[in-house]
C-alpha cells in the first residue's frame, strides 16, 4: 500500500475529502436533454418584438428533436448536443386584428457548429401584405434573438450542468478554475472548441500510462451485411451518424479522423463483407500510442452479427471506450439508419 500522499495522484483521497472520483479522473456523464428542452421552451416564449408595422411573438414550440449529455474525462469536460428546433410564431399589424402566424425552423445545432453556422428559416403561413409584414419583422428582429439563445445555451449548458460532472477538491478547484490569462484568448470559431477546455489537469503516471488491456465487444443490426458494413468504409455514411464530423479515406492504409479529431487511425485492411481492421486511437492516449480494432460481419438470415476485437488499449481508458463504442458507433448508426436490434 502507498503511503499517504504517495503514489498515483489519481488515488490520493486527501484531494476529497469525501473521496469520491478523486481528481475527477473516471468518465462521468449527465444526460442534460430534458433540462435543455425546457430551457429552449422557457427562453423561446420569452420571445416577442413591436414596432409600428405591428408587433409578433413566439406562441408555441412545436418541436425540439434531439439530446444533450455533459461528460468528464480526466478532468476534462467535454459536451455533446444535437438539436433542431421548430417555432410558431403569431402577430397582428397595426392596421388589422386578424392573428397572423408562421413559422421558425432552427436546425443543426450542435456542439460541431458556432451559433453563426446554425440554420434558421422563417415562414409566413399565408401571403399577403399584412403577412409579409409581420414577416419581415419575424426575419429581422426575431430571427437574431434565436441565435443569441443558442449561444445562451452554450454558456447555460457550461455553468448549469458542467459543474455536475466536475467535483472540487480541497484547493476549491471545479468547473470554473482556469489559469489567469494576461490577455484575452483569440476567438474561437466553433462551439466544440470553446467547450473544450480542461479543468483540472490530472495526467496519469507513466506505469498508469503503460498499462494494456483487450476488450471483446458484439451487437446486431436489423440490416443485410454489405448494408453495415458500409457504415464503416462508407463516407457519407459516416459522416451521417457522426453528424458530419467524420474526414474518412476508407482504403488501406487510408487515414481517418472523427469528431473533431477525438479519433484517429488508419485502414489496416478490408475484406468486403467480412471484415475490417483498423489502426485506432483516442486523442488523449499517450503520444503513439495505437490499438488495433477488428470488426467482422456475420449473417444470421434475420440481422447481421458485428463482433468487434480491441486490442492494447491503455488500461485507464477501458470503460471509456466500450461506452463510446455503443454510444457514437453502434447506437448512432442503429438510430440514423433504423437498423435497431437488441444487443446481443
Amino acid at each position: 500500500m502507498a503511503l499517504w500522499g504517495k503514489g498515483d495522484a489519481r488515488w490520493i483521497v486527501e484531494e476529497r475529502e469525501d473521496a469520491k472520483n478523486v481528481n475527477n479522473w473516471h468518465w462521468s456523464e449527465v444526460d442534460a436533454s430534458v433540462p435543455s428542452k425546457k430551457f429552449f421552451k422557457e427562453k423561446f416564449l420569452e420571445l416577442g418584438e413591436s414596432g409600428t408595422e405591428g408587433s409578433v411573438r413566439i406562441s408555441e414550440v412545436t418541436k425540439c428533436d434531439g439530446e444533450a449529455s455533459v461528460n468528464n474525462r480526466k478532468g476534462k469536460v467535454i459536451y455533446f448536443f444535437e438539436w433542431n428546433i421548430e417555432l410558431k410564431w403569431c402577430g397582428k399589424t397595426a392596421t388589422s386584428n386578424d392573428n397572423i402566424t408562421g413559422k421558425i425552423e432552427i436546425e443543426n445545432i450542435s456542439e460541431e457548429n458556432s451559433e453563426d453556422d446554425v440554420d434558421i428559416t422563417t415562414r409566413q403561413t399565408k401571403n399577403g401584405n399584412e403577412h409579409t409584414k409581420l414577416h419581415q419583422i419575424v426575419k429581422s428582429q426575431l430571427a437574431p434573438k434565436c441565435r443569441a439563445i443558442i449561444g445562451d445555451y452554450i454558456k447555460y449548458l457550461q455553468v448549469t450542468h458542467g459543474k455536475q460532472v466536475v467535483l472540487p477538491t480541497k484547493k476549491g478547484e471545479g468547473i470554473n478554475s482556469q489559469p489567469s490569462k494576461s490577455k484575452a484568448a483569440p476567438p474561437m470559431s466553433s462551439i466544440k472548441q470553446k467547450m473544450s477546455e480542461t479543468v483540472i489537469s490530472s495526467k496519469p503516471t507513466e506505469s498508469v500510462e503503460n498499462k494494456r488491456t483487450d476488450i471483446n465487444l458484439n451487437d446486431g443490426f436489423l440490416c443485410r451485411v454489405d448494408d453495415l458494413f458500409h457504415c464503416f468504409v462508407n463516407p457519407d455514411k459516416m459522416k451521417a451518424y457522426f453528424n458530419g464530423a467524420a474526414d474518412v479515406d476508407p482504403r488501406e492504409g487510408g487515414k481517418f479522423s472523427m469528431l473533431g479529431g477525438m479519433i484517429s487511425g488508419t485502414y489496416l485492411e478490408i475484406k468486403p463483407n467480412e471484415s475490417i481492421q483498423w489502426h485506432w486511437r483516442f486523442n488523449d492516449w499517450p503520444a503513439n500510442t495505437y490499438s488495433t480494432v477488428t470488426l467482422k460481419f456475420k449473417d444470421t438470415g434475420s440481422s447481421t452479427e458485428l463482433t468487434l476485437n480491441q486490442v492494447g488499449i491503455p488500461q485507464y481508458s477501458v470503460e471509456q471506450i466500450k461506452s463510446g463504442w455503443y454510444k457514437y458507433y453502434f447506437n448512432a448508426i442503429k438510430r440514423t439508419f433504423g437498423y435497431g436490434s437488441g444487443t446481443l
